[in-house]
């Protein structure tokens, strides 16, 4: 039993395997990381002989479509020509897809229903078959078009010259056309037309509608033509491509920014395909900022404006900055079709106009001289000491540099607050001032002649401010070191 049970697997395996042989050499793995579905027209409205069907074909792959070739061939029932960017194909030859979304042409030459049926695999062996059912039989007339072969790109007016042929023995007038749907604005001999109205065709043999619109992809217009015993429905689709809007070489000036130093990105828009409208649209809006503040500088809080261009697709943006910190700025723009250009992203450090560099300690020290009493206290000054460094930001500089001493001097029995003020002597065009320890020497200054006993000094400070040409400030306070105090 173990011999024919061994006897009948091998012959069902062999059977199988040559069944699959015989299929062909094209495989039918259509899932996992190399499969691909047909999106696809399905249900085909009577044509009469020699009318063209539109037949949508889109591969939706899994991948990346560019990187893997896919090819297609066909067979057909009956009498027909198939086309593919107005390219006639031969039946059982291998072609190349180009795209992933395709629309082919079929028309069929003889009466009953046109079984066409495309396959197509790619070359890591996935596959699929497709097949159009297409009745095509004798009518009263039939109508054809031409146009529409070359790229299609939104806001483009592209033209189809249509024509009726009237059967043998039937009137050559009395036809009628209707636009029934578009995403867009249709044209009938050059006339701007409404949808769902009936218009007289004077010329059969030659009118043409012209076709625009906004939207990107794939879509189609549907009309009717009719004369006094027959009306019939057609459709003509198109394939309209996206236009891209780019930011190129987009940079801001001056890279040394401080508050409220006007600031501006300057660069270029590139619109492809080009054309004649400078309108754009921009958005500018900060995701990142050191001090929370979204606002620190000028920006449209995300929000469009709109925007004409210059000379070349030239762009001018002028914002202000608002304050110090250091933020993620974002650009984007889009055109007038809503197509948007990838985010532009800079980092952007924004200082005061004059600031304390924290890199730097901040220091102090006050040397005193206190001789021996003779009735009183006598208290003198001799100097001070600092230690800093201040920094101006953007176009502005450093104007002045004060110091402000106070201090108690307390005995036993008295006290009283002493106040001194030194300015410093600041070359034009100062960008940094910097101190390390130098005395400033004030030798023979009495602060104070105090009784009683026990003398001390305190409650000691020292108030640095710096000041900018922009009429801003920055202080800071610190405890001074005493020196000698008292001897």
């Amino acid at each position: 039993m173990k011999k024919i049970f061994f006897l009948i697997c091998s012959v069902l395996f062999l059977f199988v395997f040559n069944s699959c042989r015989e299929d062909g050499e094209w495989d039918n793995n259509n899932g996992g990381q190399f499969g691909f579905t047909i999106e696809r027209d399905e249900d085909f409205i009577e044509k009469a002989i020699g009318e063209e069907n539109q037949l949508k074909f889109n591969i939706v792959p899994n991948y990346d479509f560019s990187t893997v070739k896919t090819v297609f061939k066909f067979t057909t029932n009956l009498n027909g020509v198939l086309k593919l960017n107005n390219e006639v194909l031969q039946p059982n030859q291998e072609y190349t897809f180009a795209v992933e979304n395709n629309v082919f042409q079929y028309t069929g030459n003889i009466s009953g229903t046109h079984e066409l049926k495309i396959s197509v695999k790619n070359d890591k062996g996935a596959s699929k078959e497709e097949l159009f059912s297409m009745p095509y039989a004798v009518s009263d007339f039939t109508h054809t078009f031409d146009g529409g072969t070359g790229p299609i790109y939104q806001g483009d007016e592209t033209q189809y010259l249509l024509k009726i042929v009237p059967g043998s023995g039937q009137s050559t007038t009395g036809y009628q056309i209707r636009f029934n749907n578009y995403s867009g604005q249709v044209k009938l001999n050059g006339v701007p037309a409404s949808l769902g109205t009936w218009y007289p065709l004077n010329n059969i043999e030659s009118f043409t509608t012209s076709l625009s619109t906004n939207a990107a992809g794939q879509g189609k217009l549907t009309y009717s033509i009719k004369n006094s015993t027959i009306s019939r429905d057609y459709e003509i689709q198109q394939n309209i491509q996206a236009r891209t809007i780019t930011i190129e070489n987009l940079s801001f000036s001056p890279m040394n920014i401080s508050v409220n130093t006007p600031m501006a990105f300057s660069g270029i828009i590139n619109k492809s395909p080009s054309n004649p409208n400078t309108t754009i649209q921009y958005r500018t809006w900060i995701s990142s900022a050191s001090n929370s503040n979204l606002n620190g500088i000028q920006n449209t809080q995300s929000a469009y404006v709109n925007y004409a261009l210059g000379t070349n697709g030239s762009i001018l943006l002028n914002v202000n900055p608002l304050a110090a910190g250091n933020y993620t700025y974002n650009i984007q723009v889009r055109d007038e079709f809503g197509n948007e250009s990838a985010v532009k992203t800079f980092n952007i450090s924004v200082s005061p106009p004059i600031y304390f560099d924290d890199n730097v300690s901040t220091e102090g020290a006050i040397k005193f001289r206190v001789p021996s009493p003779t009735g009183s206290w006598r208290v003198y000054q001799q100097g001070f000491k600092r230690k800093f460094r201040v920094l101006a930001g953007g176009n502005s500089t450093i104007t002045s540099i004060t110091y402000e001493l106070n201090y108690d001097i307390t005995t036993t029995s008295s006290a009283m607050h002493v106040t001194r003020t030194y300015t410093e002597n600041i070359s034009p065009g100062t960008k940094v001032f910097e101190r390390n320890h130098e005395l400033w020497e004030t030798i023979g200054d009495q602060v104070a002649q105090i009784s009683g006993a026990n003398l001390n000094i305190v409650n000691l400070s020292m108030k640095i401010t710096a000041t900018a040409s922009t009429g801003e400030s920055a202080t800071v306070t610190i405890v001074p070191a005493r020196e000698n105090a008292i001897n």
